[in-house]
């Protein structure tokens, strides 16, 4: 892929990113974004089909994004998670909450069952050796996922009222 190529993608996943941040994705149109990238109808469908495509893209970058935070992080996964959500907030509120979110809540589930299988394979505690010790461990992986991006989910949502603090020690019961 050439730069102007790059460059224009990634022009239209920060405008996608900057429209999501006052409109629910199921809100967006083509339209929206393109009038923010400041292109033509016709340069967006040159690199995406419609929306769901470009929102494929942004859950492709999303998880680049994630899995470099966590490589130069010694943070708990799921601590460097809550936090980048909460920087994101709205980002994600337009996202989850919509009624497409089950898009980004099954990618986020797999980029954090990714990233736990590759912690169970590095590291040595109670989580890594609960995935290894286990006949299945592809399926903890994603049951760990599934609960935290669940907890995730109900507190963007505000059906918990809990304080961030707090979510780990929910998620900390949960998986001990």
């Amino acid at each position: 892929m050439n730069s102007t190529t790059e460059r224009t993608r990634r022009q239209i996943i920060q405008s996608f990113i900057h429209v999501l941040q006052t409109k629910r994705f199921s809100s967006i149109t083509i339209q929206d974004i393109c009038d923010d990238a400041l292109i033509h109808r016709t340069t967006f469908y040159r690199y995406y089909e419609d929306k769901y495509s470009l929102q494929r893209d942004f859950i492709y970058h999303l998880s680049e994004e994630i899995i470099k935070l966590n490589k130069k992080s010694d943070t708990d996964i799921f601590k460097l998670l809550v936090d980048y959500v909460e920087e994101n907030f709205v980002l994600f509120e337009n996202t989850l909450l919509s009624s497409d979110g089950h898009i980004l809540f099954k990618s986020m589930v797999k980029i954090a069952s990714d990233i736990l299988r590759e912690h169970s394979r590095t590291e040595n505690d109670t989580i890594a050796i609960k995935i290894n010790q286990s006949k299945y461990p592809e399926v903890i992986c994603d049951l760990y996922a599934t609960s935290f991006m669940t907890i995730l989910q109900n507190w963007i949502s505000k059906e918990y009222q809990y304080q961030k603090e707090e979510l780990f020690e929910i998620f900390n019961q949960v998986m001990f």
